[in-house]
């Protein structure tokens, strides 16, 4: 019974709602030609209106759709009434047909008298599309009776959606936000739902519409900003980066397929291919505009003394230039960038002064030349840079142009420039990496068998994998092959010189400066194995038979007086710390040594002046002030 009163309840309303709402299909179908007893009665007609289950203050598309079925109200017509004999021996005889389908009707609840009308709520499979014609039918005698119905677009399913994307978008392309127009026109055209709509059809003009005034309305505005001279080149590239963006996006987008239809796609074949040629144009203008500021950027740099007094910033930057360079990987072949490497010490330094933008500038103009198989470094700053070798305690010079000569394959001239730096650099770090690209080189030009430096590789993995013995086996596979390949031999001294064997790894170390009477590194294994043991007369040996090979080397003369100095040779170790000096006078261990053997030798005005030298080059220099201190002290003994 509550069912029942409230399906009453629905109809009653729905009967005042549509009494005074407009718009509502309803359609009149003739069920019988006669009516009343033996037949004397007029025709019987039914009305039949669009409805829903609930009874809201207006039809709407939500309402009409919101339930699992569509929703009919019948009225009679004609001088009979609706009752539940109909319903029972008449309604089964109605059917929707539509696209040759027919469906049936069942009754909500009981019919409700309205007025001078009985009015029946019926329903049936949501089958039936209501953005299609549809008939109702019912058989008269021999004569099927029918009567179409045209629903209108404002109940059909979605409608409430469709206007409102449809609204949100008119309304933001009104107000100049083109992109969320965009979003609301995209997701009408995506959603085939909305297929059923005639104005979808427009909504694909209007998408293409929007995405022409984008690329007209960012066509202009970038015009405006490279005409703009008050704008800095870097902000011209940040707007730049963004007009990219803005016509890539045009670009990627306009002619999507999804989007389109006849109409529209030639339309957006032609913005995408103006789009696409400014794409190209910002790119390169973008790419200019960094060139430029590029070289500003680090025109100091490459200009060096040139552009005036040298100045701090300068040689800070020319320091770390020569580490980095230094500390590239120069086996990978491979490798599409040159990844460097750097102390915290003078990053911080960089970032202390800050010059870490022009350094990193740097860093990026000289990558883009060597991808591009350029020289290194930018037209001049090499030779600026050697007029100002002088200001330098170090020679980076040297280093940066072995480095530069090493890609440009000019190995002789490489070879020479690491000779400058073994001659005159005082940082083993520095010497050391020289030392192996100059190794490198050697093992190019006497074309090494691959196979050697295969068992070099799977040597090193062993080790890495603690796997010692097989290391060895492979070191020593290398030296057969190869006999002559120094450093094939130096790698099984230092796996020697790791697990402690420094007698059994000395010999090794031997090997390779046998085979390489120049092989720095080794040399300085086997000085750091006798020191240790303070074996100085096997480290005058060495270090002199180094000498005889032509090794005129700071670190070389350096070494060999801390070992005549250690044997209590002092006159020969103060020969051997002026010859340093003279390869390289900036260095402040080679000056306090020096100062030490004099004072060794009583020579103390001598030892006085080596101890202010190195002060003057670094007066901050613990060292040096505490041996000054020191000779002052015994002197006052004397």
């Amino acid at each position: 019974m509550k069912h029942i009163a409230i399906a009453l309840i629905c109809v009653a309303l729905l009967s005042s709602v549509l009494l005074s709402q407009k718009n509502i299909p309803e359609v009149t179908l003739k069920i019988s030609e006669k009516s009343g007893f033996l037949g004397m009665g007029k025709a019987r007609f039914v009305k039949i209106a669009l409805s829903s289950r609930t009874a809201p203050k207006m039809l709407t598309s939500d309402s009409v759709n919101a339930s699992t079925l569509y929703y009919f109200i019948l009225r009679d017509s004609g001088g009979w009434k609706i009752d539940e004999d109909f319903i029972k021996e008449e309604l089964i005889k109605l059917k929707i047909e539509q696209d040759g389908a027919t469906l049936g009707v069942q009754a909500v609840g009981s019919p409700v008298k309205e007025a001078d009308s009985y009015l029946l709520l019926v329903s049936c499979k949501k089958t039936v599309l209501l953005y299609k014609p549809f008939s109702f039918i019912f058989p008269i005698d021999k004569v099927i009776g029918r009567v179409t119905m045209t629903v209108p677009q404002e109940y059909w399913p979605g409608f409430t959606k469709f206007i409102q994307l449809s609204g949100d978008a008119e309304k933001a392309a009104a107000g100049s936000k083109l992109n969320d127009a965009l979003v609301s026109y995209e997701t009408l055209l995506q959603d085939q739902s909305f297929k059923i709509f005639p104005d979808v059809e427009t909504i694909s003009a209007k998408r293409l519409a929007i995405y022409q005034k984008l690329f007209g309305d960012h066509s202009q505005k970038f015009k405006e900003m490279l005409a703009n001279r008050s704008t800095e080149t870097k902000q011209k590239i940040a707007s730049t980066e963004e007009f990219i963006a803005k016509f890539s996006f045009v670009a990627d987008n306009a002619a999507n397929e999804k989007f389109l239809n006849q109409k529209t796609k030639a339309g957006a074949d032609e913005v995408v291919e103006h789009a696409s040629a400014l794409v190209v144009r910002s790119t390169f203008v973008r790419d200019s505009l960094a060139q430029s500021l590029d070289e500003q950027t680090v025109r100091f740099i490459v200009l060096g003394s040139s552009a005036g007094k040298i100045d701090f910033r300068y040689k800070y930057i020319i320091e770390t230039a020569a580490y980095a360079y230094s500390s590239v990987n120069f086996e990978d072949t491979s490798a599409t960038f040159l990844k460097v490497v750097v102390s915290e010490e003078l990053t911080a330094r960089l970032q202390k002064y800050a010059l870490m933008n022009a350094y990193e500038t740097f860093l990026r103009v000289v990558n883009n030349r060597w991808a591009a198989k350029k020289p290194m470094f930018p037209d001049g700053f090499l030779k600026n840079l050697v007029k100002d070798t002088s200001q330098f305690s170090l020679p980076f010079y040297s280093v940066l142009k072995a480095v530069q000569d090493f890609y440009k394959r000019d190995y002789a001239s490489a070879k020479s420039e690491i000779h400058q730096v073994m001659k005159k650099s005082y940082a083993y770090e520095l010497t050391e990496r020289m030392d192996q690209l100059r190794i490198l080189i050697n093992t190019i030009e006497k074309n090494v068998p691959p196979e050697v430096l295969q068992r070099i590789k799977d040597g090193y993995r062993a080790e890495e994998r603690g796997e010692n013995d097989k290391a060895i086996e492979q070191y020593k596979d290398a030296m057969l092959i190869a006999e002559d390949y120094a450093p094939a031999a130096f790698v099984l001294g230092k796996l020697y010189d790791r697990n402690g064997d420094s007698y059994t790894a000395n010999n090794f170390f031997q090997k390779a400066v046998t085979a390489d009477s120049q092989y720095y590194t080794a040399y300085r294994f086997l000085y750091s194995n006798f020191f240790k043991n303070a074996n100085f007369k096997p480290m005058i040996d060495l270090l002199t038979q180094s000498l005889a090979f032509g090794n005129d080397f700071f670190d070389i003369h350096f070494y060999l007086g801390i070992a005549y100095n250690g044997s209590a040779q002092y006159d020969l170790a103060i020969q051997q710390y002026e010859r340093a000096l003279e390869l390289n006078s900036k260095s402040i261990d080679a000056n306090i040594q020096a100062g030490i053997s004099y004072q060794n030798m009583k020579s103390y005005t001598k030892a006085r002046e080596y101890f202010k030298r190195a002060i003057v080059i670094d007066p901050e220099n613990q060292t040096a002030t505490e041996n000054l201190k020191r000779l002052d002290e015994l002197q006052k003994k004397f």
